[in-house]
C-alpha cells in the first residue's frame, strides 16, 4: 500500500509530457521523483485509452522508462530500474503507474 502512495504522490509533482508511438497510439505522461528517497515514477495515459490489459503495461513501461531516462536518470549517468511492486493500474482513470529507481 506504501508503494500506491509513493507513486501517487511521485507522479503529482512532477513533469508532464506527450508522444505519438505510432499512428494508433497517443501517450502522455507525468513523472516526479519522491523527496528524500531514490524513487521516481511515472503515470502513463493512452488515447485511446488503456483497459488493463498485460500487453499495454508493457507499452506503458516503455513510455515510463523513456520518460524517467530523460527526465531523471540520463542526469546521473544511470537507467531506470522498474519496481514490479509498483507498476500498478487504475481503472478509475485508465492510467498505467510505474515506478522504480535510477540505477
Amino acid at each position: 500500500m506504501k508503494a500506491i502512495f509513493a507513486v501517487i504522490a511521485i507522479a503529482t509533482s512532477g513533469i508532464a509530457g506527450t508522444a505519438v508511438a505510432n499512428a494508433e497510439y497517443q501517450y502522455g505522461w507525468m513523472t516526479g521523483a519522491l523527496p528524500g528517497t531514490e524513487l521516481v515514477a511515472a503515470n502513463v495515459v493512452r488515447k485511446p485509452a488503456f483497459i488493463g490489459d498485460k500487453s499495454e503495461q508493457a507499452q506503458a513501461m516503455d513510455q515510463a522508462t523513456s520518460a524517467l531516462n530523460s527526465d531523471y536518470c540520463e542526469k546521473k549517468g544511470t537507467s531506470f530500474i522498474a519496481d514490479p511492486k509498483i507498476i500498478i493500474f487504475d481503472k478509475g482513470i485508465g492510467e498505467w503507474m510505474v515506478g522504480g529507481i535510477c540505477r
